[in-house]
């Protein structure tokens, strides 16, 4: 349940929101297999969801953060796994990830901040039988320079002007099309498809 991880413990704000909206493309899914090898995303995804990557079969799944050294077979561990039509979202870092100062201790490369690293991903989804469907940018560049900007006009004496900038930074923290790119995080939503 959320909540009941110690504060100090949480993990970055961008991640928490990646996974809540990871939540609600999997509401009303029972039991979803989940693939998480992240030490400190796995509390956060165990608040959110059971851990269960035992099933042998499963209407839905999540893939938080696929790690250079072992994404390939993890893909075909779901592939085997997820029914036809089910749902995989996958929550991947974007280089921007690098710079969280609480990024940085992390052990094991992920796929998505490597060159490339999230397109050969998207060839291999299709080689594996799946359709990427959506492709979000989680904490994107826009929402970034606009918190900044609001942030130096509240320094300059504008704190109206510094409230609208970070309103829009608000709208814009979850980006599709081309933009996604220059994000912290990527939300993919892809289909399993019928064969």
């Amino acid at each position: 349940m959320i909540g009941t991880h110690p504060v100090a413990d949480l993990a970055p704000l961008e991640y928490r929101y990646a996974l809540n909206a990871a939540m609600s493309v999997l509401a009303g899914e029972t039991a979803p297999v989940v693939l998480c090898h992240i030490p400190e995303l796995e509390c956060e995804v165990r608040q959110r969801l059971s851990h269960n990557s035992e099933r042998k079969f499963a209407s839905a799944g999540l893939w938080v953060e696929p790690l250079v050294d072992t994404w390939t077979a993890e893909l075909e561990c779901i592939a085997r796994v997820l029914d036809c039509n089910a749902q995989l979202v996958i929550l991947a870092s974007r280089p921007l990830a690098t710079l969280l100062s609480e990024r940085k201790s992390w052990v094991g490369k992920p796929l998505g901040t490597q060159p490339g690293g999230l397109s050969e991903l998207y060839r291999t989804l299709s080689g594996s039988g799946f359709v990427l469907e959506k492709s979000y940018g989680i904490h994107s560049i826009l929402a970034i320079t606009l918190n900044l900007m609001s942030w130096t006009a509240a320094r300059c004496g504008r704190p109206d002007l510094g409230d609208r900038l970070q309103f829009a930074a608000r709208l814009r923290y979850c980006t599709p099309g081309p933009l996604a790119a220059l994000s912290t995080l990527a939300l993919l939503v892809a289909r399993r498809r019928s064969t």
